[in-house]
């Protein structure tokens, strides 16, 4: 595609979109997130609410209370970044930041679409811990969301595409070379809030992406491509693969030692997965999905009132009485979580969670928690939290472990974070009561916390090393360091250093150094028996799994020994039983689905081991079930028959009437598109861990249409319960009605009614449809509603 054409049409399209925002102001449009009935009355009186006063950097530090033995420092400020929202550390310690200059400058959000977003290089030339060196790379962005690094350049995003930039260095400037759109698809689709974003490198060496079902990894020229994966792009340095993966996430992603993935939606703090992405998509015919687990409760701890909230006058949302007043309870916008793998704090803050919540100015932070299969949290600072502002404009909205070892917190610093999509009256009045939709754009703050005690390390010089340079890294205490160092040599393509990795880990008795090399050697297709046969012996459970996993990458002559290892494998626990179970199709030797019926057999209730065993048979399922026969338990009977029977495809569609059929049709584009509701409950309709349940089979959608009308006319607050998974969906999230949003009509409810209750296997309405005529009658009949629905009212 051509980049300049395609610059000159966002320019025109700008143009367009500026002179209606300039009608819009004049006209004074009613705000989208308004519902009719709402009383927005403020719970708290303005009077007594503290003021958002722009605070210099010196005077935002005193805000800060962080808990004994950290400290806080400041990194950078305005006039060095403007509206900081993601980044990523180069190998030399570079931050290259996503500025979303343009993002909400008032509260219409005029003016938001043209393209003047950075992507910045920001440097630390003198060593003293503060960027002193600014470089603008890119200034025509539209709202970048998502930057990585890949060879030879960046991969970045706006709100609808994904780029390649080539970087060209040279007398230590920087300039952009080849730019070209290399997936037109990437953020399409939903509104600001609800898109695609992240790009992070995993220890399986492919990029994942918050808010996505999408991953891809770049790949030699000569390579093969993986199975399931398509070749979407190419330069003179790689060709870019995509391929599916487990749709997770809201804003931001994180991921452990291990490799597992953590996401968040904006009422619940990071939600961590206890297998590796992909697990239980190995079976083309199965469709199971990645179950997250919530690490720790949904409560917070704010050290100053958070009355500027989008719906701060519903009951319940803020404290009332009591010396936490007007204090937000719990998370509704969390955003960029961390699994801190930094070797600055003690050792017993490796490896905890941490949460931001830009709309109560805080950080929280949990231990992490698991046993057989499931992973919990448990707060650090019981009722507080490890880091909390009395600024309103702090915004913290990422979090990263940096190459000093130390926290770095992206401070967007920014009067307003709701999206003009969802912004109510009520948010509009206290942002201009306290003057907070003013200066906003021109500043921004990156954030250093560190351990009082221990100075923060050393920048990295890893940019100019060979890949034999760059494997002691492989061991070091920092991951950041850690995932670097792996993704240059894999980069590099160089497998003459196959041997020094293989050493290291023979040398090493740390589970986290072999498990990193090992997923080195694995991009570099250099797994060999000769290193995965000790770690089978006598590595430790985590090892072990990893050993397990990359052994798909082991040469076919070596697969029968590796079956025998699974067989004895079968009888471990938990942690490694059900890695043997998703083996079973990878591995030419009948003896791998022996092992996987020996791990179902001792472990069949165990959380997801019916699934990992279906899901591991991939291709090979009607050998493995011929194995095992006729089963006697019943779920797994059921799973196994109707296998290859995909809810998400199936459709009443042809059973309705032709008006029946025009309304399902407009009902599955509102769905993907203007009216978003796959950002909560998946492009396939069966929901999101954390965000919103599933309507496959759900008596919220098929019952009666009239209930269906009222949830999607004055929305819904959880928790609910889900018939058919006969569970409560723990959310803080509340459902916003439709009621009052002037671009959905009677027809268009009618239609996402009729959609949801003929889709993925529900069939609702027979023959029949959800007409705009019952739509507006349950409107007038429901016109004094002032509260969005719960459980209880039905």
């Amino acid at each position: 595609m051509n980049y300049k054409k395609l610059k000159l049409t966002s320019l025109l399209m700008t143009s367009l979109v500026l002179s209606s925002h300039t009608l819009a102001e004049t006209n004074k449009p009613k705000l989208k997130g308004d519902r009719p009935g709402h009383v927005m009355k403020d719970v708290i009186p303005k009077s007594e609410v503290p003021p958002a006063p722009i605070l210099t950097v010196e005077q935002a530090l005193k805000s800060f209370q962080v808990q004994d033995g950290f400290t806080l420092e400041n990194v950078v400020s305005e006039p060095n970044i403007f509206s900081p929202v993601t980044m990523v550390f180069d190998a030399n310690g570079r931050m290259w930041v996503c500025e979303m200059t343009r993002f909400m400058p008032d509260v219409y959000g005029n003016g938001e679409n043209v393209p003047e977003g950075n992507i910045a290089v920001l440097e630390d030339t003198d060593g003293d811990g503060k960027v002193d060196k600014r470089t603008v790379f890119l200034d025509d962005i539209i709202l970048p969301r998502t930057i990585t690094l890949v060879k030879g350049g960046i991969l970045y995003a706006d709100s609808e595409q994904l780029y390649f930039a080539e970087v060209i260095e040279q007398n230590g400037q920087l300039k952009a070379g080849i730019r070209a759109v290399v997936d037109p698809t990437y953020a399409k689709g939903g509104n600001l809030e609800h898109k695609t974003n992240t790009m992070l490198y995993g220890m399986d060496n492919w990029y994942y992406n918050a808010k996505s079902d999408k991953k891809y990894q770049t790949l030699p020229l000569d390579s093969s491509i993986p199975q399931g994966a398509a070749e979407i792009y190419r330069n003179k340095y790689w060709k870019l693969v995509r391929a599916k993966t487990d749709y997770r996430g809201q804003w931001g992603l994180t991921m452990d030692d291990y490799g597992r993935l953590y996401s968040n939606g904006n009422s619940s703090p990071a939600r961590g997965e206890y297998l590796m992405p992909g697990s239980l998509l190995k079976n083309p015919k199965f469709w199971p999905k990645m179950q997250s687990h919530p690490i720790g409760n949904f409560f917070i701890y704010s050290s100053r009132m958070n009355t500027g909230v989008n719906r701060g006058y519903m009951d319940g949302l803020l404290e009332t009485e009591g010396p936490n007043r007007g204090k937000l309870k719990a998370f509704t916008a969390a955003s960029g979580s961390l699994i801190y793998r930094g070797d600055n704090f003690p050792e017993q803050f490796y490896g905890m969670a941490l949460t931001p919540e830009p709309a109560g100015n805080l950080i929280s932070a949990r231990y992490i928690k698991e046993k057989n299969g499931k992973l919990s949290g448990k707060e650090i600072y019981p009722k507080s939290e490890i880091l909390t502002s009395t600024d309103e404009r702090f915004r913290p909205v990422n979090l990263y472990t940096a190459p000093d070892g130390t926290l770095y917190i992206i401070d967007m610093y920014h009067g307003i974070i709701q999206h003009k999509e969802f912004l109510t009256t009520y948010l509009a009045e206290q942002i201009k009561s306290r003057d907070l939709d003013k200066h906003n754009n021109t500043m921004g703050r990156i954030y250093r916390l560190r351990w009082k005690d221990k100075p923060a390390g050393k920048q990295p010089k890893l940019a100019d090393l060979t890949a034999k340079q760059l494997v002691p890294y492989l061991a070091h205490s920092n991951g950041w360091w850690r995932d670097t160092a792996r993704r240059l040599i894999i980069e590099k393509d160089s497998k003459e250093v196959a041997n020094s990795i293989t050493k290291l880990i023979a040398d090493s008795k740390d589970p986290i150094v072999q498990i990193n090399a090992l997923w080195t050697l694995h991009g570099l297709d250099k797994v060999s028996w000769q290193i995965i046969e000790p770690l089978l012996i006598k590595a430790k459970p985590k090892a072990q799994v990893a050993a397990i996993l990359v052994s798909e990458r082991l040469p076919k002559k070596d697969h029968d020994k590796f079956a025998d290892y699974l067989l004895k494998l079968a009888d471990a626990d938990y942690d490694v039983a059900i890695q043997v179970a998703l083996m079973s199709g990878a591995i030419e030797s009948p003896k791998a689905m022996q092992a996987a019926i020996n791990v179902l057999n001792k472990h069949i209730k165990a959380p997801a081991i019916r699934e990992a065993f279906i899901s591991g048979a991939g291709n090979k399922y009607p050998e493995l079930f011929a194995l095992l026969g006729e089963h006697s338990d019943a779920k797994l009977m059921y799973m196994i028959n109707n296998l290859g029977k995909k809810p998400a495809e199936a459709t009443n569609r042809e059973q309705l009437s032709e008006q029946g059929k025009s309304l399902y049709d407009l009902g599955k584009n509102l769905y993907m598109g203007r009216a978003a509701c796959f950002g909560c409950h998946g492009q396939d309709g069966d929901g999101i861990d954390g965000m919103g349940p599933t309507f496959w089979g759900s008596q919220w959608v098929i019952e009666a249409p009239e209930k269906l009308a009222k949830v999607l006319l004055h929305g819904l607050s959880g928790p609910i319960k889900v018939k058919k998974r006969a569970r409560v969906w723990q959310t803080n999230m509340v459902m916003p009605g439709l009621a009052n949003n002037p671009s959905i009509s009677d027809e268009d409810l009618a239609a996402i009614s009729t959609y949801i209750r003929n889709a993925w296997g529900n069939t609702a309405d027979s023959t029949s449809h959800v007409s705009p005529e019952l739509i507006k009658k349950v409107r007038a009949e429901t016109k004094d509603r002032q509260s969005p629905y719960t459980q209880e009212d039905f």
